[in-house]
């Protein structure tokens, strides 16, 4: 049973990898997961039922690796006829979820700050930038996907920042917040880093180069705040030896890059959000980088979690994870004529920008100059009152 059982465990570790993200190492677990799985085999042909003693905890806590571990055991129950309880698949996803922790070999920094959303790959990047901006001296994580977070060694964490909802763990604070947050938002931020004991209200005043640009505007009149504010960050940076803002670069080359003509444009008659962020990602399906699946995970998400992806000011970062269609890095951007609810109300869209990221790490210069754009004051104002294509081209590359 042994040799029977094998092929179907390291089909299941390969498509828990599939689904997840994760790399959990098929020879370290195959074996032991096999073994496991006779024992279920058994129980199940002999109708001996096992109880998991915390079914309700592992539900929980670890949501994420417990709906993965069901999908993945579909196979084996096909072979055996019978359909495992979830006190069985709470075991599996113990396997899972140990192997995941054992990944992380880097210890957590003391009073380390997590960064989290669904994929970690868009929305958490904008956050984790200017998380890191403005508060100087604080150590934040690289984004963490759900699945990392659920199994993670949260000892040294003191707060959770995410883009989406999470299960408590640990008693440890969360705070959700937009992409790009709010002055609202980041009152909220400021307070949770204050009740977690990671700093003052008086050293968040120092930590803050908003703050310093607010003194010198009351004293001056500043011409280009987004300069300024990197030309203060750099110079920060060279007395901390900490950096704190990805450098300017002398042109926007990423977005001309993944933002040739056919990927620019407008959407007109758009009937809801899902039409028009399939309209707004076709190019990247018609062009192969996608494929269609990977629309339908942004659907999917988005319906899941809220509309998390709506980073503020009416801009949606539509993305998934690599592992769900994409072939080629790529991006589109597209306005709307008319703003449309995403989720509720309370989410409106006007420009939907659609990110293809083929790892974790290439799409980084486009998120880096897109916060750039995004944080020119009146930037987005302008945008919205363009009403052609021409005009459109125009203002997204008038820099280069």
């Amino acid at each position: 049973m042994i040799q029977k059982l094998k092929p179907f465990s390291v089909r299941m570790i390969s498509s828990f990898n599939h689904l997840s993200g994760a790399h959990v190492s098929i020879k370290s677990i195959s074996d032991s997961l096999t073994v496991h799985l006779l024992s279920t085999y058994y129980r199940a042909q002999y109708n001996m039922p096992f109880e998991y003693p915390d079914l309700k905890s592992i539900q929980q806590h670890y949501h994420h690796t417990f709906e993965i571990t069901r999908k993945v055991v579909v196979p084996f129950e096909q072979y055996i006829h019978h359909t495992l309880s979830d006190d069985e698949i709470a075991l599996i996803a113990i396997y899972f979820g140990g192997a995941i922790r054992e990944q992380k070999t880097s210890t957590p920094t003391q009073n380390e700050v997590l960064v989290v959303c669904s994929s970690g790959i868009g929305t958490s990047r904008l956050l984790l930038q200017q998380l890191e901006s403005r508060y100087r001296g604080i150590h934040f994580s690289s984004p963490m996907n759900v699945l990392q977070y659920e199994n993670s060694d949260l000892s040294n964490v003191q707060l959770v920042i995410s883009t989406i909802k999470l299960n408590t763990q640990r008693n440890i604070p969360i705070t959700t917040v937009s992409a790009f947050p709010s002055e609202l938002e980041w009152k909220i931020i400021d307070n949770a880093i204050i009740k977690a004991g990671l700093a003052t209200s008086d050293t968040l005043k120092l930590f803050n180069v908003d703050t310093l640009l607010d003194i010198v505007g009351n004293y001056a009149m500043i011409r280009n705040p987004m300069g300024l504010k990197l030309a203060l960050n750099d110079y920060l940076t060279q007395l901390t030896q900490e950096p704190l803002l990805a450098a300017p670069q002398e042109n926007l080359s990423e977005l001309i890059k993944l933002l040739p003509p056919e990927h620019v444009g407008f959407l007109n008659h758009q009937k809801s959000w899902k039409q028009a962020v399939r309209t707004a990602l076709s190019p990247l399906l018609e062009d192969y980088s996608v494929e269609k699946n990977y629309i339908d995970q942004i659907i999917h998400l988005t319906e899941s979690n809220g509309p998390y992806m709506v980073i503020g000011s009416g801009v949606m970062l539509a993305h998934a994870a690599p592992r769900d269609g994409v072939n080629n890095l790529g991006a589109t951007f597209f306005l709307l004529d008319k703003p449309l609810p995403v989720m509720t109300n309370q989410k409106m869209v006007h420009v939907i920008i659609g990110l293809a990221p083929i790892d974790y790490e290439k799409h980084l210069s486009f998120i880096s100059d897109l916060m750039t754009q995004l944080q020119q004051k009146d930037w987005l104002t302008n945008l919205y009152h363009l009403n052609n294509k021409r005009d459109l081209f125009r203002y997204l590359y008038k820099d280069n």
